[in-house]
This record gives C-alpha cells, sequence and structure tokens, in this order.
C-alpha cells in the first residue's frame, strides 16, 4: 500500500509540473501557442497570396500572385519546395533528391492587382521509381511600396507640404 501512495504522488507530481510547464511553453513560442488559428488570421491579413498554383513535369511551377492591398509589391521572392518521399520509408535510399530554391519574381503586383509566374527548375527533377516528390510553394518575402498622396492646392496648381 505504501509504495502505491508513493507512485501516486509521483504521478500527482509530475502532472502539475507538466501543467506549469504549459504556459511556459506558450510563452517561449507565443507565436505557435495557437497556431491553427493564428496561421488563419496571419494569412488573412496578408496582402498576398498566390493563386491557380500548378506544378507540371520536371517541377515546372506557375500561377498567379495576387495583390489585396491599395499598395504595388515589388520584389516577391517565392520559397519552391520539392519534398521527397520515399517509396520505403522504413528503409530509405542515400541520395535524397529533395531540394528548394527561393526565386525571385520579376516585374511589380499591381495595387489591388495581379501578375503572373512561372518557374522551372534547371536542371529538371529527375524521374526516379524508389520515390515521388511533394511540391509546395508559398511567400517568402515581398516588398510594400506605398505612395502617399500629396494634397494638391488649387488656387495655386502646386502641391503643398505640411511642413510649410
Amino acid at each position: 500500500m505504501r509504495g502505491c501512495e508513493i507512485g501516486n504522488r509521483a504521478a500527482t507530481a509530475l502532472v502539475g509540473v507538466a501543467l506549469l510547464a504549459l504556459p511556459l511553453t506558450a510563452l517561449a513560442h507565443p507565436d505557435e501557442a495557437d497556431s491553427s488559428a493564428g496561421a488563419a488570421s496571419q494569412a488573412a491579413s496578408r496582402p498576398i497570396e498566390l493563386a491557380q498554383v500548378q506544378f507540371g513535369a520536371g517541377g515546372a511551377v506557375s500561377g498567379m500572385i495576387v495583390n489585396r492591398s491599395a499598395d504595388v509589391l515589388r520584389e516577391v521572392q517565392l520559397l519552391v519546395r520539392y519534398d521527397w518521399q520515399w517509396k520505403n520509408e522504413r528503409e530509405p535510399g542515400e541520395d535524397s533528391p529533395a531540394r528548394s530554391t527561393y526565386v525571385t519574381i520579376s516585374g511589380d503586383v499591381p495595387a489591388l492587382g495581379t501578375l503572373p509566374f512561372q518557374f522551372a527548375p534547371a536542371p529538371p527533377l529527375p524521374e526516379r521509381d524508389d520515390g515521388h516528390f511533394t511540391p509546395s510553394i508559398e511567400v517568402a518575402r515581398y516588398t510594400q511600396v506605398r505612395y502617399d498622396k500629396v494634397p494638391r492646392d488649387p488656387s495655386q496648381g502646386r502641391t503643398t507640404s505640411d511642413n510649410r
């Protein structure tokens, strides 16, 4: 009976320590505390998204960059990943062909507009029978350019500044 009592105390203490650690984990990684709700709200608040993404032969990818803001977006950089899934995960090979690359898109994405993109890896992805690629793409970074409107003084026919 005494051994069972000590075991129960240890289990209770362990549960108490685990419960105390939960808030610390949330403080250490606040962005991961509620990842599902946080990710959804973060995606909804971003002024940029990818649409109509299609992966083709050899790893080629195309799609549309959508600008949901009233500002111009430029220097859009995409992260393209080609993860490799082994046919036999218990005994994977030694030479995984997985790779990733950053692609900088040339051109500006107009305010509330779109810009098509396409990319083909060089060299193309190899065709193999010991597994398959799982491609993905995401926006890595971009520059948002905001143009402030300068009020005009209609009587002078020139622009005015707040500093005068």
